[in-house]
């Protein structure tokens, strides 16, 4: 394919390595890794979907299965875990109990959802506090501190006495009344199959990486051969149009982790990509060049027996300048 016409371009960057960590600290993103599972000998993935935007990426796979059988899934919210201060509040209401029990019943902050032939499941999991890698979720839970607030009122943490509040600060749990450790979820279910064909689409609202401090004058990132340009594959069309109105755009990545590595899964049989950008007037920087443009704002990509054992990353020239689409899918 010859991308042509640059301000309805659009793609995706299909990574078999790790994106590039780039200058100024703008890398992949927060990737949400998952779903992980396990196939058993002799069962297959006959389709994947694996459909990308700025506000949501939907995964549709079709499991073909030998015999009755149970395979275990889990989702692993992003490495960049949430932060528990009320500035990103994840919890709408009754926010310090539901906090109290995030480490058995996770917060959903980025609003997973699964259905199994169309219908809706359950999910089950965990949550846990973190701080500098550490789990620190048992010390806060003993102490009566949920691992997360929301915007109705004071943390918890901010009413403490001040005995316990100094014991928190000396554990560098919190510094003043403010909380340093981070929230991060995990959901998981048992999968039955039966003989056939079972259809799993999930689905996610991605955490989009911003790309601050770009200096318009030297953007190195996206010049020629520049690692922004390698990574997803920005062409001279893409970058005419980005400078020639470089105040009118925000610089987004989109990250998805297609499979980590060890999980025994297969090729697929028939591998379709989807990107939507939503509106004519962004851009979206992509590989590979073979992507088809099937909308004035969608391209797509298939295959065939196809392993996605790496990443699929987004760079999306966001117009500020344009009236938003919206958020619905």
């Amino acid at each position: 394919m010859r991308r042509t016409g640059f301000l309805a371009l659009c793609g995706v960057a299909l990574l078999a390595q790790s994106v590039p960590t780039f200058a100024q600290g703008r890398g992949i993103g927060y990737a949400a890794t998952g779903p992980v599972f396990d196939l058993p000998a002799g069962m297959s993935i006959e389709r994947l979907e694996v459909r990308i935007s700025f506000y949501s990426v939907r995964l549709a796979y079709v499991f073909k299965s030998p015999e009755r059988q149970t395979v275990h899934f889990r989702f692993v919210m992003p490495d960049m875990s949430v932060d528990a201060s009320p500035d990103i509040p994840v919890l709408d209401k009754k926010s310090e109990a539901a906090g109290l029990v995030a480490d058995t019943q996770p917060a959903n902050y980025m609003d997973l959802s699964v259905r199994v032939d169309g219908k809706v499941l359950m999910l089950g999991g965990h949550g846990r506090a973190l701080l500098e890698g550490k789990d620190v979720t048992r010390q806060l839970l003993d102490a009566g501190v949920p691992l997360l607030t929301g915007p109705d009122g004071d943390p918890v943490w901010r009413r403490l006495p001040p005995e316990k509040q100094a014991e928190l600060q000396a554990s560098g749990l919190m510094s003043d009344d403010t909380a340093l450790w981070t929230y991060q979820a995990e959901f998981e279910w048992d999968q039955s199959f039966e003989p056939g064909e079972t259809r799993i689409e999930v689905r996610y609202a991605p955490l989009a990486n911003y790309w601050s401090d770009i200096t318009v004058d030297r953007f190195p990132e996206i010049a020629p051969g520049g690692p922004a340009t390698r990574a997803y594959c920005i062409d001279d069309a893409v970058r005419r149009a980005f400078f020639r109105k470089p105040f009118s755009y925000d610089i987004h990545t989109v990250t998805h982790l297609a499979a980590p590595a060890g999980a025994r899964r297969g090729p697929v049989g028939r591998y379709r990509l989807v990107v939507d950008k939503k509106r004519s007037t962004d851009l979206v920087a992509f590989c590979p060049l073979e992507a088809k443009k099937i909308s004035p704002t969608t391209f797509e990509w298939t295959a065939t027996d196809f392993s996605p054992d790496g990443q699929a990353g987004v760079l999306f020239f966001m117009n500020t300048d344009a009236p938003s689409p919206g958020s619905q899918e």
